[in-house]
């Protein structure tokens, strides 16, 4: 359990890593990946800051609380999640959402499970 633990928090800081870089470096694909339009340069820099930054660390955070064995530090990331679904949520009150928000919804919701779970049951340093 603990190993599988361990792997899948690999992989979700891979995710994050992931579309982190891809916010910092290539931000108006990213932005137009999610179907979002660049209007002037602001823009641009407001993904690479708040998308791109932000997923870079959260993937940091996780890499750190496995290797070092701090598994509380898995928490807050787990928190980000949660807010991500909560806003996903009143995102569908409004009706500002589609088909293709299901796939990034479950992703999120498991990514709570899972991090919320690692960080109650893998060994601390």
């Amino acid at each position: 359990m603990t190993v599988t633990l361990k792997v899948f928090v690999f992989l979700i800081g891979a995710l994050f890593l992931f579309l982190g870089l891809a916010g910092l470096f290539t931000p108006e694909n990213f932005a137009n990946s999610l179907g979002l339009e660049m209007a002037n340069p602001e823009g641009v820099g407001t993904v690479r800051a708040m998308i791109g930054a932000h997923y870079v660390a959260m993937g940091g955070v996780c890499f750190y609380a496995v290797i070092r064995q701090t598994p509380v530090l898995l928490i807050p990331i787990a928190a980000i999640e949660v807010v991500m679904v909560i806003a996903r949520g009143i995102a569908a009150v409004n009706g500002e959402v589609s088909s293709a928000t299901l796939v990034p919804t479950t992703i999120e919701i498991l990514a709570v499970a899972i991090l919320v779970t690692a960080a109650m049951k893998l060994p601390r340093s």
